[in-house]
């Protein structure tokens, strides 16, 4: 079943469609200034600061991405732009509440956009470019090239073959079986209920379409609760991957160059055993062919990718550059006291849980400080006055400086720690009068799903921790924050438990409240909730 046309017809109908239906939208810390900056200032460019830059984001929505970046960094300057006015309407009456005056939302075609938009250091596109009709896509590419500062930085997100193959077998399985229905709630239903007959009807097979049909079903399990995702991601008139060598070239014919993707560890060739990279370099006349035939090994279907005005920069010293950046890491020690001294491998875990190990005393002693210091970013300096005392504590005399950049550089590019320009602003320990964001306790006020000050979407699915996420303003004491506690408890609002089962006998609960408040304060600063 072929896809439908791309006309303007479908462009019209993109606007109906997302009237109708918002796209649920969040912070994407992908797109962040900071991260823009950072993978920029690496390849040797001289990127705008974030904390003082100009921002366009195409395809806005609502403004669930670039809302919190104006909020944050007060001193940039923000202008969205999307198709619906009902989404910018939306986005328009947050800022409003949060009296932002960093940010504009306007209700436009990109195919409207002009030179009144003026320059930017960095433009984002985000969830937009696959689907949009043909002279939209090429109106973001020129948009990008005829309003990107000199050392600028483009962010286009778009859906890339091998791997939509695969999905577009589901897209086309789904439009088939909704042809005739009209109604969004209807059609993602019945999209929902297709998915699981055909995923119970292989339940037992073993043959290579069977395993893709309970697949499906598994990937789509993730957005039950959001059926605006499968609604635009797979029913919209057009989604169009692209093959990643195409989007290179179609960027180049304007100027662009391909600079990386915003997860360079994803598309780091060495991340691969030693054997495969190798063969996969000897079939590569160049880097971009390199990613082609990584795409092809890792069967990807999404890309996040970086495109610059500035030509490609002279070799630069890296960790020199490295060396004027802040570090941080969510990978955590598996042993409570971990051994410094050479010879002694120790176990870590990454953020997603994925476990590594090494016995090299730096190394070990590198990601212990970070550890230590999460969520925070430590600058390069402090942390090396911090490897340098633990190690001799540990009795280990060893040189750190001349090896930590070449350390950090590594565990960088193979996604166990994160480079930036400016740290994010958030605490690690938990103050007298802890204070999380007002705008983290305005979307608390709204619904499960928070902003950290890492720019990460958290959902907060426990009531408990909500109410308290709504208390932190920064006049509120433990004590204060206990009484709180008890008042919602006391009026049936809030339910106190041991386990499964609730608390009965009252002169339990006043210390289960404080190990309650205490166990949620800290958890927040490690979320990256709390700010100073």
């Amino acid at each position: 079943m072929p896809a439908p046309p791309d006309d303007m017809s479908s462009h019209d109908s993109v606007r109906e469609s997302y009237d109708r239906i918002p796209y649920r939208t969040g912070s994407q810390s992908q797109t962040h200034p900071d991260r823009l900056a950072t993978i920029a200032f690496l390849a040797g460019l001289s990127p705008a600061p974030p904390s003082r830059c100009r921002v366009l984001e195409l395809g806005c929505a609502t403004g669930g991405n670039v809302i919190p970046m104006a909020f944050e960094l007060r001193e940039s300057t923000f202008i969205g732009v999307d198709l619906s006015p009902v989404q910018i309407e939306r986005g328009r009456e947050e800022i409003a509440v949060l009296g932002l005056d960093n940010i504009e939302l306007h209700a436009k075609s990109i195919l409207d956009l002009g030179s009144e938009l003026g320059v930017f250091d960095y433009i984002v596109c985000h969830g937009v470019f696959s689907w949009v009709p043909a002279e939209v896509r090429e109106k973001i590419l020129d948009v990008c090239r005829d309003h990107l500062a000199p050392d600028g930085v483009a962010y286009i997100s778009y859906n890339t073959y091998p791997g939509w193959f695969q999905r577009r077998m589901l897209r086309e399985m789904l439009l088939f079986h909704t042809r005739n229905v009209d109604d969004p709630e209807a059609r993602a239903a019945q999209s929902f209920e297709l998915v699981d007959f055909l995923a119970d009807a292989v339940a037992d097979a073993t043959e290579t379409h069977a395993v893709y049909l309970r697949a499906a079903r598994e990937h789509l399990d993730d957005y039950r609760d959001q059926p605006s995702y499968l609604l635009h991601e797979y029913l919209e008139e057009t989604n169009a991957p692209i093959y990643f060598t195409d989007m290179v070239a179609a960027a180049s014919q304007r100027g662009l160059r391909y600079l990386d993707d915003a997860e360079p560890h994803e598309m780091e060739l060495d991340n691969l055993a030693p054997a495969v990279a190798d063969r996969l370099r000897a079939f590569s006349a160049n880097a971009i062919e390199q990613q082609q035939y990584l795409d092809f090994v890792a069967n990807r279907t999404f890309r996040r990718s970086l495109f610059a005005l500035a030509p490609e920069a002279p070799s630069v010293d890296r960790h020199a550059r490295i060396a004027t950046m802040h570090v941080a890491s969510a990978s955590k020690p598996v042993s409570e006291v971990p051994e410094l001294r050479g010879g002694a491998s120790e176990s870590f875990r990454t953020e997603k849980g994925k476990p590594f190990s090494s016995d090299h005393p730096v190394a070990k002693a590198t990601l212990v400080a970070l550890a230590a210091a999460w969520p925070r970013a430590v600058a390069f300096g402090a942390l090396l006055d911090d490897v340098t005392t633990r190690l001799t504590r540990a009795g280990v005399p060893m040189d750190a400086g001349a090896i930590l950049p070449d350390l950090v550089d590594a565990l960088f590019r193979s996604g166990v720690v994160e480079l930036h320009i400016e740290p994010p602003p958030c605490a690690n320990t938990v103050s007298s009068r802890p204070r999380a964001s007002a705008l983290a306790r305005r979307q608390a006020s709204q619904g499960l799903l928070v902003t950290s000050q890492r720019r990460r979407v958290l959902k907060l699915d426990d009531p408990m921790a909500r109410f308290l996420l709504l208390q932190l303003d920064g006049t509120q004491d433990r004590a204060a924050l206990v009484r709180l506690l008890d008042r919602e408890v006391s009026a049936g609002r809030l339910d106190v438990r041991d386990g499964d089962a609730p608390i009965t006998r009252p002169e339990r609960i006043p210390a289960v409240l404080e190990a309650i408040v205490e166990h949620h304060l800290r958890r927040m600063a490690q979320l990256a909730l709390l700010v100073e």
